[in-house]
């Protein structure tokens, strides 16, 4: 069995696909496997099936759906994340997979470059704030920190480690988010779940081109706001709603008066609506923080598709069991 499966997103990408995979088959380490996870046809100019395993999904399919559907096809215990447009060298992947020996680790983030500007870096993983604001770290700084910040919560989705057992455990990336809240959400889920993320400065990706996804002002704001509220804190939620607001607010004077202001306040009130799945995902949330210590021990869940809330009394039954 393969050691860690390398999986591209290839999304609306196409164009940037044949690079990304040069730079993976001249510099892969031993024992891995490479997926390319597509949601529209691709002829394979250079008959590369035999060294990459396609993942389809059906045609325009999300970008996390196709995510979702090619994690579920590795078959190694340590999945490594990487959009097109990215490139990388010889032993990348060594120091960052060296970081789950502790296996409290569920992700490691890499540090990402700017192929245009060596000496800047694009992100050194992302840090989530409970006003719902996820940012890029070290964007635009020429050094990482020496080790991750306390706001830090994982990963970025454009290049990231993960042990396979923790995002299964999680359910994978959810399927109500964009690529830029997903990341953050899978962070914030894991350590609830009393996994932890560390940032390996030793381990490098180079990317040619922009990586964050281009969304309209509607889908921006409704997966942005639903962000928030599923991951909205069990304590001192009036400061976190307090915050939120201002940062709406902000957004709102940005905008005016141009047509993304009502598209980003149809698409909050449309998240706002939802409330009902927030409530599951927060009953879920308070059963994994009940049993944070045992994460590595827990039964998985298909991340390719939908999988039911587990009850409290189903809850109960496997803790009795462990």
């Amino acid at each position: 069995m393969p050691h860690l499966a390398i999986v591209i997103g290839a999304v609306g990408s196409i164009e940037s696909l044949e690079g990304t995979l040069v730079s993976i088959l001249e510099n892969r380490p031993a024992d891995c496997e490479i997926l390319v996870a597509l949601n529209q046809p691709y002829d394979d100019p250079y008959d590369l099936r035999g060294e990459v395993r396609l993942v389809e999904a059906p045609r325009r399919s999300r970008f996390v759906d196709c995510l979702n559907r090619a994690i579920a096809a590795t078959r190694s215990p340590f999945i490594h994340l990487l959009a097109t447009g990215c490139a990388v060298s010889d032993g990348w992947t060594e120091p960052a997979l060296a970081r789950f020996g502790d296996r409290r680790v569920a992700s490691v983030a890499p540090v990402v470059v700017d192929g245009a500007n060596a000496g800047q870096i694009l992100a050194a993983g992302l840090a989530y704030y409970k006003s719902g604001r996820r940012v890029l770290v070290a964007h635009g700084e020429a050094e990482p920190p020496a080790e991750m910040p306390s706001t830090t919560r994982g990963p970025c989705w454009f290049a990231g480690f993960y042990r396979k057992a923790a995002l299964e455990m999680i359910g994978g990336l959810s399927k109500e988010l964009g690529l830029a809240q997903a990341d953050a959400d899978v962070a914030r889920a894991l350590a609830i779940a009393g996994w932890t993320s560390v940032l390996e400065p030793q381990s490098r990706v180079v990317a040619d081109a922009p990586l964050e996804p281009s969304e309209s002002a509607f889908r921006r704001a409704l997966y942005e706001e639903r962000l928030f509220w599923r991951n909205l804190p069990a304590a001192r939620r009036l400061p976190a709603v307090a915050t939120h607001a201002g940062l709406l607010a902000v957004e709102t004077i940005r905008n005016f008066p141009r047509l993304a202001m009502l598209q980003s306040i149809a698409g909050r009130a449309l998240a706002c609506a939802q409330i009902g799945s927030y409530v599951r995902r927060h009953t879920i949330l308070r059963q994994w923080a009940q049993h944070r210590g045992t994460a590595g021990h827990r039964e998985s869940t298909r991340i390719d598709c939908q999988h039911p809330v587990p009850s409290s009394s189903a809850s109960n039954r496997a803790a009795r069991k462990r």
